[in-house]
């Protein structure tokens, strides 16, 4: 009899876990998450600075240091209402200090970037462009950084 109720209750205990693993409840991923993504699982957020009407954008520079490059994400927000999914302007851009600016700027629904560069001994800066389209306005939102993350 005690090997039944223990088997009975190891028996629940496996099917309720089960059920639990097997949810679906699924974990939605950051604005931080997602530009993560974009550059690379050995890169880490340094800096970012979030912009538009909504605050519903936001640029990151990430760095690795298993690689040494940096990379700029900006990265549209789920809260961005239409704009999440939908075409429209969208750049990210990073410069070392006495270089040129590397940037990619286009019309994207999700992000734009990533951008890298490698900028061992330098200070870098970030730039973020996002362009809101009303009905009777169109905003654009651009931002450069100081220079800093030097190294």
């Amino acid at each position: 009899m005690r090997k039944s109720i223990s088997r009975v209750l190891a028996l629940t205990t496996a099917a309720f876990g089960i059920l639990l693993a097997g949810s679906g409840v699924a974990h939605a991923a950051t604005p931080a998450e997602r530009a993560v993504a974009a550059c690379g699982s050995s890169y880490y957020v340094q800096r970012s600075h979030t912009m538009g009407l909504g605050q519903n954008v936001t640029v990151y520079l990430l760095y690795s240091s298993s690689t040494g490059n940096n990379c700029v994400v900006t990265v549209k927000h789920e809260n961005a209402g239409a704009y999440f999914g939908t075409a429209t302007g969208l750049g990210a851009g990073i410069q070392a200090e006495g270089g040129s600016w590397k940037k990619d700027d286009g019309d994207y629904k999700y992000y734009a970037g990533p951008v890298y560069l490698y900028a061992a001994g330098k200070c870098v800066r970030f730039w973020a462009h996002y362009e809101e389209t009303g009905a009777s306005s169109i905003r654009n939102w651009e931002h450069t950084s100081p220079y800093g993350n030097c190294g």
